[in-house]
């Protein structure tokens, strides 16, 4: 009798289930292995890309160059203990954070100022430039850059391998925007060869507040230059800019330049350079700006008084001061009262309209840059400041800053200083005063 078929292929159909049933199970272990592994490697190369091995703080814009081949020092426990023995002026933090410029480094940037600023003022300028990239400065201090000197400076320029010069005023800071790591050095890198100078629009400090004590570190709002903005959008925001004020800016609007260094190369005022011997090939640059902070303090209104010796008139202030705004705010600091002066600097400096602002922010007319807040913010924090002051109670200022150039790679140049204008305070009582009320 013929066996049936279910009974001939029952054995074989038992196998296949159990294969099947073993691939099954099989398959979904896999699954679940993958799918407790995955989140576990994804969490541990997380870790592996966020730890650094060590803890080595950078300020914004302190990052080497992968253009330059700058070896730094490894930090080590010794450097704490250095910082506490020094018998000199001094940068205390100052060669352990990545500012050292070696041969390597190209191109070298001098900046020159003069300026009557006090150490509060003077410090941060500095620290933030060199942030950025500058390498030398060429200060002469207490006002007195129009001395034959500057003539020696720009001789002395060329035996420094200097490449290029700024004049800048304590109360600008550069602002290289669309370079890379916000370098000043690498944006001057990328200049063509051919180009002897590079034009840098100016954006004016818009204050909101008038109790500002240290602009640097408190203003973020600026209006642009109009070389930075459509045509249309300046002429039409023009009356909403302006505020009633003579000008589109408070003062300057010609912005400040940079100069390849080569012979024949003398200033040309303080915003623009000449060569003697051609005419210089230049460019306006389309992104960067110097960032000037006019008026910012209350104080900067008051102190307008002592600036010059001419009677308080519209006919006299002309001998004094070439822009409307300044012979007006001398005028109403000599005349005003306090309470008077405060109103007029709340209705033509302090940018108080909340619609407005956001209207001309919307347009671009202002702008927000906080870059030069948090790099001098994180230099204040870190009491770079308070140190260096501490470390020179007794110096006047000019002698403190030509003892940084025997500790740092800055050249410092400073003029002897003048006798202050109030009688009986000498040299050293005025730095003290300098020192005391910075460290308050």
């Amino acid at each position: 009798m013929p066996i049936p078929n279910h009974q001939l292929y029952s054995p074989f159909r038992t196998t296949l289930s159990s294969s099947s049933s073993s691939s099954s199970h099989s398959f979904t272990s896999k699954i679940l292995l993958l799918l407790t592994i995955l989140p576990v490697s994804l969490a541990a190369i997380a870790f592996i890309l966020q730890w650094r091995g060590g803890i080595h703080h950078y300020f914004p814009g302190m990052e080497p160059s992968p253009l330059s081949h700058v070896s730094h020092n490894s930090h080590s426990h010794s450097d704490c203990v250095n910082l506490g023995r020094t018998n000199s002026p001094s940068f205390p933090y100052y060669h352990n954070w990545k500012l050292d410029f070696e041969a390597s480094l190209t191109p070298k940037i001098c900046v020159t100022t003069s300026t009557s600023a006090g150490l509060e003022q003077i410090l941060p300028w500095m620290f933030y430039h060199k942030v950025i990239g500058v390498t030398n400065f060429f200060l002469f201090v207490e006002g007195k850059a129009a001395s034959p000197e500057v003539s020696n400076v720009l001789e002395s320029i060329p035996d420094s391998g200097m490449n290029w010069i700024l004049h800048l005023d304590t109360d600008e800071l550069m602002h290289p925007a669309g370079a890379r790591e916000y370098s000043l050095r690498q944006l001057l890198l990328d200049v063509p060869g051919h180009v002897d100078m590079v034009i840098f629009p100016n954006y004016e400090s818009s204050i909101e507040r008038d109790d500002i004590k240290e602009p640097f570190s408190e203003v973020s709002m600026f209006k642009k230059n109009y070389d930075h903005l459509p045509k249309d959008t300046y002429f039409g925001m023009y009356k909403d800019s302006v505020r009633g004020n003579p000008n589109y800016f408070l003062t300057y609007g010609n912005g400040k330049s940079a100069a390849r260094i080569q012979d024949h190369l003398r200033p040309n005022g303080a915003h623009r350079w000449h060569n003697y011997m051609k005419t210089p090939n230049e460019i306006k640059l389309e992104e960067a700006a110097v960032l000037h902070y006019t008026y910012a303090k209350f104080s900067d209104l008051t102190s307008r008084r002592d600036r010059c010796g001419c009677k308080p008139t519209k006919e006299d202030v002309k001998r004094c001061f070439m822009l409307e705004f300044d012979r007006t705010a001398f005028i109403i600091a000599s005349t005003a009262t306090e309470e008077e002066m405060m109103k007029w600097y709340n209705e033509h400096v302090v940018w108080g309209d909340k619609d407005l602002k956001m209207k001309l922010l919307r347009k671009g007319v202002l702008t927000r840059i906080y870059s030069p807040m948090v790099i001098i913010q994180s230099l204040r924090e870190s009491g770079v400041f308070s140190s260096v002051i501490a470390s020179a109670p007794s110096l006047s200022k000019e002698n403190f800053l030509l003892s940084i150039d025997s500790s740092n790679s800055s050249r410092v140049s400073a003029s002897v200083t003048l006798p202050s204008r109030k009688v009986g305070r000498t040299k050293e009582s005025q730095a003290a005063l300098n020192l005391l009320h910075f460290t308050k």
